[in-house]
């Protein structure tokens, strides 16, 4: 039996998440969730990891649903002690649930990183055309622009939150795409589930690079 570790940089579990990963996943494996924010209240999550001025914003959800705005800076140290639980609980590779930028958290076990493996599969194809890159918040405009403008010409980035935002939302902005003709988008969020994808993709037949799937088939790709 594989034992597979999840760490959301919110609270646990994601089955929001999981739902759709482990569609990929072959039967014999057990999974362990852990978040970097169980065991605190919404109140102590706005108070204790509010982003300030100069910090990134990160967008993850409670475990009731609820949105949250954090601080990548702030969130950093608690995601590195999940890789350290997940190590003693004996799992065999560890999958971040989120497709920020993290550091190579040391570890005796594989960690797979989703913006690694999605900026890794986009560098290793040429593409002059239009992209999209959807991110969960406004505030994310600039970094993700700079996230990454250096790997595609024509680049538009769009916030949609996909905690708070109905699939007519997608639906929208997936028409809106369709009339800038953009040819392929990239959903920048682990917390973008198959069926947003799938509404986009019923808008244009767009090409579509997901968080999710990138995770899951590189850890498919680890323990197969």
């Amino acid at each position: 039996m594989v034992r597979i570790g999840f760490i959301t940089i919110g609270q646990s579990p994601r089955i929001d998440v999981t739902s759709d990963i482990l569609k990929f996943f072959p039967s014999n494996i057990d999974v362990l969730e852990v978040g970097a924010l169980d065991g605190l209240s919404k109140s102590e999550v706005e108070v204790k990891f509010k982003p300030e001025a100069g910090e990134t914003v990160y967008v993850t959800r409670m475990r009731d649903g609820f949105e949250v705005k954090i601080s990548k800076e702030k969130i950093l140290p608690l995601v590195g002690e999940c890789v350290k639980k997940l190590e003693a609980s004996n799992v065999d590779v560890i999958g971040i649930l989120c497709s920020g930028e993290f550091p190579r958290y040391k570890a005796s076990i594989p960690i797979v990183y989703p913006e690694k493996i999605l900026k890794g599969f986009a560098s290793g194809f040429s593409y002059s055309g239009s992209v999209a890159v959807l991110i969960p918040a406004v505030e994310q405009l600039e970094y993700a622009k700079l996230k990454w403008s250096g790997l595609f010409e024509d680049l538009k980035v769009y916030a949609i939150s996909p905690y708070t935002a109905s699939l007519n939302d997608f639906r929208i902005i997936g028409g809106k795409l369709r009339g800038e003709n953009v040819k392929m988008i990239i959903m920048d969020c682990i917390g973008y589930n198959l069926a947003q994808r799938d509404v986009l993709k019923s808008c244009g037949n767009f090409m579509i690079l997901t968080a999710r799937t990138a995770l899951a088939r590189a850890i498919c790709e680890l323990i197969q």
